[in-house]
């Protein structure tokens, strides 16, 4: 009710963090957006066009198809950047989502990003270097990717897949005891 977290469990922050992110998100869509991005964006348009600093053919008998633009405020973090990672992936391998989709969330431009990744794994392959995790997709597929350990590929996909590894038995660092 007050928005006081402070002696609530994990659970109960995640739901008041939610919520949050809900009403922050619906003002950022109704008011920042709607009120303020597209009037600053039509002004700016209008006057670049007028002043010749853009040369939009068709922009005074087709002006909605030069506004129309896409708004996409970045994505919010979440606690587990790795679970978050993970679920992303089962989205997009899902159909739920496209990568354009996930990668665009993060502020980017997905042409940009796979430009950088094919140039990222011709300069690897050039050099004889490969830092994708052994067994990963992206290993698998092909591209100059070093064969790996095929016993440890599969001790570490048991590794991976290990859900009754939640961190319950280890032991606290001394500056976790305080």
């Amino acid at each position: 009710l007050t928005g006081d977290t402070a002696k609530g469990n994990f659970s109960n922050t995640r739901i008041a963090l939610i919520d949050f992110r809900r009403r922050i998100s619906a003002f950022q869509h109704s008011v920042m957006v709607y009120q303020l991005c597209r009037a600053v964006w039509t002004h700016w348009l209008d006057v670049a066009v007028l002043a010749g600093a853009l040369d939009l053919p068709g922009y005074a008998t087709d002006r909605r198809h030069y506004l129309a633009c896409d708004w996409l405020p970045t994505k919010w973090d979440w606690i587990d950047p790795v679970k978050d990672a993970a679920a992303e992936i089962l989205q997009i391998e899902a159909g739920l989502k496209s990568r354009t989709q996930a990668i665009a969330e993060r502020g980017f431009d997905a042409e940009q990003v796979d430009r950088e990744i094919a140039a990222e794994r011709q300069r690897e392959a050039a050099l004889g270097l490969d830092f994708r995790r052994p067994g990963s997709p992206a290993q698998s597929a092909g591209s100059g990717a070093a064969p790996g350990n095929a016993e440890g590929q599969q001790a570490d996909a048991r590794d991976d897949g290990d859900q009754a590894d939640d961190g319950e038995g280890r032991v606290p660092r001394p500056e976790e005891d305080a």
